[in-house]
């Protein structure tokens, strides 16, 4: 088999997943990502590969790229990226201010691209069910519409002949923009193409393999299995094939037959895979990095790069179902890394008490490679489509028809289900937020590092990952699901504001846990990373929001978790951030004893979070998402008497910062985020009968209820104009002149019920 794939490269500046990857020759590689930008990476004098230039021409996230050949006028070729705002931006890597055209046809996201030898025609995918054939100039000189779903993979396999893949499980053949073909086989969502040879072409699919077809005969002539998820990519070149999906490895494939090599990456999922033209393999995966592959020593990566992927391998927590239907309970234990394997780059788990490990054999040893995060999960599993899943949900889209089937594993991200939900039945991603809280609820509430209700994280980074957690779906209930039913009588008379604070106990502690250990694996040695015994007192935190009793904090397990949301980088302080929230709702007294430099908790967290200073600027993922996970954990702070004094003390400055952060706040989690902070605060300031503080708490509150258009958030901001007016005479004649109008059109025209009931009610309090 000679030498296994090693690392050569390893390309990180993305801020979010590495949705796409191609390559022109062996010296340039192009990512895109959800960031919004695209990338172009040369490489480097040194070996490796080092950032080129910045594409940004779209509007959202960038989901595909291609590279088209050189030519006359183009001596470095070209690069089409495509995106969710349905454009196709055409650059000229040699001058990438603009895109040199831009592409409008689709109607929705451009999830596929394909480029023609002759380094003008381009082949497009999207999610409105077409393709669609260009002239890079800007002429669309065919549209290719029959798929019944989601166009997502697309190949130019010679100038007249187009091949297409779709979620409705299908590929397609096309010549000069008439359907030929149609090829059947897959058993769920087919994802990508790649051209084998001249007439032979590879298909990857939601049903874990690689279908292998003769489109001449029409017949599929090989279906490859290995992968035991989702696969997400296929490509060929240099006499390569390559794959890459759920199971967070990339598989290559001896002459589109057997396979070859197994790469392990430390990420859940590779979202896409290219090869170079020196038969090298590259990988864009769900942490926001590519990497490069080779089996030529002379292009390795240095010693310490890739004992450091060894290492972050090693820490990585992974799925159970990634791993394929394995009976956990059959597990042999560490007896078995004395045996050989049965082939290179086999990969095994092992039990060793409570923990499953995953090991890779390679260079004639085993080295471990992950751990099963999820090895005792339920065993009451339901089939569908011959999977077995925790659950398989009845899903009503619309009255008359049949219920369609949702199939959901407890470790899924349901943000990332709903996804896939909507996609595979070609159903608009408005409805993205109810149909995940429609998961979370019939669940048993599953989430990954929810907040006041069990909810999900970012839809757009895909499942089996602890995410930071999103807001639930407003709900269509008579009451406010965080203050309760109870709070709310009809008359005015008896209006009765809400007292208790909103503190957000919900969460999976163990995931995030693994989620941070896997970040200061990223991290490698240095003064940064955690040590050994920190990551021991972070562990104890594991029952965090799991409903238990909740597990005593020690000042090593806070001092550990402030020094990762003080220190580490911005887009890896998350889960230290969303630790301590969890640990000031289980165990206030003992979090807000900690000090850094004579800082107090919340100067600590508001730091760490950048609340001071995010909202001034244009902000990216990263600050979003510490932004919301800190104003969260100040929430929690109200949990505990001592808690409220320390917030109430940095009312000023936090108010100040805060003021106007509503409308630069995009995150829909951090909007209702920043409500229950504003509530908390309008309680404390009733406890503390501090009516010239209740009224600068008002004022505020109303422009954010000017503002904003979220109904959570807009239920939480009613509620502050309640309880301020309940209490101060002052705020009530305020109340009225800040808020009367918007209240009033609220108990109208509000989004949810709970929205008019609040609104009316208030509104009559402030009119009786």
């Amino acid at each position: 088999m000679g030498m296994a794939y090693r690392l050569s490269a390893e390309l990180a500046a993305h801020t979010d997943d590495v949705r796409g990857i191609a390559a022109q020759g062996s010296d340039m590689v192009v990512t895109v990502s959800r960031d919004g930008t695209g990338r172009i990476w040369r490489r480097a004098d040194g070996g490796g590969f080092a950032e080129d230039s910045v594409l940004a021409g779209h509007t959202g996230f960038v989901s595909s790229v291609a590279v088209l050949p050189a030519t006359d006028e183009h001596p470095e070729g070209l690069v089409a990226t495509g995106g969710m705002d349905a454009t196709i931006c055409v650059w000229d890597p040699r001058r990438t201010g603009e895109p040199v055209a831009r592409l409008r046809g689709h109607q929705q996201n451009v999830c596929a691209l394909a480029a023609g030898s002759d380094g003008r025609t381009l082949v497009s995918g999207s999610w409105d069910k077409t393709a669609r054939v260009w002239d890079v100039g800007g002429q669309c000189t065919h549209t290719l519409a029959g798929h019944a779903q989601a166009v997502w993979g697309v190949l130019l396999l010679d100038a007249r002949t187009v091949v297409t893949a779709s979620a409705d499980k299908l590929v397609r053949c096309w010549q000069d923009g008439r359907l030929t073909q149609t090829l059947e086989g897959h058993t769920d969502c087919v994802r990508a193409l790649a051209a084998v040879d001249a007439s032979r072409v590879a298909s990857a699919a939601n049903d874990g393999t690689v279908r292998v077809w003769d489109v001449g005969a029409g017949t599929c002539t090989r279906v490859l299995r290995g992968h035991t998820s989702l696969v997400y990519a296929v490509a060929g070149s240099a006499g390569v094939l390559a794959s890459g999906g759920e199971d967070r490895t990339v598989r290559v494939w001896r002459d589109a037959r057997e396979e070859a090599h197994t790469i392990v990456v430390p990420a859940t999922s590779v979202w896409s895979v290219c090869v170079l033209a020196n038969g090298d393999v590259a990988c864009g995966t769900s942490d926001g990095r590519a990497r490069v592959f080779t089996r030529d020593a002379a292009r390795l990566a240095p010693e310490p790069q890739r004992a450091l992927l060894a290492q972050q391998n090693a820490s990585f927590a992974m799925s159970a179902q990634a791993m394929g239907h394995v009976d956990l309970a059959g597990l042999p234990g560490p007896e078995r890394l004395a045996e050989r394997a049965d082939r290179d780059e086999q990969v095994v788990m092992v039990r060793e008490g409570a923990r499953v490990l995953a090991y890779q054999w390679t260079d004639g040893a085993w080295a471990r490679v992950g751990e099963v995060s999820d090895a005792a999960a339920s065993t009451q599993k339901r089939e569908f489509e011959g999977k077995m899943y925790d659950y398989v949900f009845d899903v009503d889209i619309r009255e008359g028809a049949p219920p369609l089937k949702l199939p959901f594993d407890a470790t899924d991200n349901p943000y990332a289900a709903a996804q896939r939900f909507l996609e595979r039945h070609a159903l608009s991603l408005e409805h993205l937020d109810t149909v995940a809280d429609f998961i979370v609820k019939n669940s048993g509430g599953v989430a990954l590092g929810a907040a006041q209700q069990p909810a999900a994280g970012d839809p757009f980074t895909g499942g089996s990952r602890y995410v930071p957690a999103q807001q639930p779906a407003q709900q269509p209930s008579s009451a406010d699901p965080f203050t309760g039913a109870s709070r709310y009588t009809p008359a005015a008379a008896a209006y009765s504001p809400p007292a208790e604070y909103v503190v957000g106990r919900q969460g999976n502690g163990r995931a995030i846990v693994a989620k941070l250990v896997e970040f200061n694996a990223l991290l490698g040695p240095g003064a940064a990373a955690l040590s050994s015994d920190d990551i021991g007192h972070v562990r104890e935190l594991e029952t965090l929001g799991s409903g238990s009793p909740p597990p005593a904090v020690s000042a090593a397990a806070c001092a550990a978790l402030l020094r990762a949301a003080l220190g580490w980088p911005a887009d890896r302080r998350f889960p230290a951030l969303d630790l301590l929230r969890l640990a000031l709702a289980a165990s206030p007294s003992h979090v807000l004893a900690a000090r850094v430099d004579g800082r107090d908790l919340v100067a600590c967290v508001a730091e760490a979070a950048g609340l001071y200073t995010v909202f001034a600027q244009p902000m990216t993922r990263a600050d979003e998402i510490n932004a919301m996970m800190g104003v969260r954990a100040l929430a929690n702070a109200f949990a505990d008497a001592a808690g409220v004094d320390m917030v109430w003390a940095a009312r000023k400055p936090l108010l100040d910062a805060l003021d106007g952060s509503w409308a630069v706040a995009i995150n829909k989690s951090l909007v209702v985020a920043l409500s229950n902070l504003y509530l908390n605060l309008a309680i404390a300031a009733t406890a503390k009968n501090d009516d010239d503080q209740a009224l600068g708490i008002l004022s505020a509150a109303s422009r954010f209820l000017d503002h904003t258009d979220n109904a959570d958030a807009q239920l939480r901001l009613v509620n502050v104009f309640g309880v301020l007016a309940a209490k101060f005479q002052l705020c009530r004649d305020s109340a009225r002149v800040l808020g009367d109008e918007t209240i009033v059109i609220l108990g109208i025209q509000g989004q949810t019920e709970a929205v008019k009931k609040a609104a009316k009610d208030v509104g009559a309090f402030l009119s009786a």
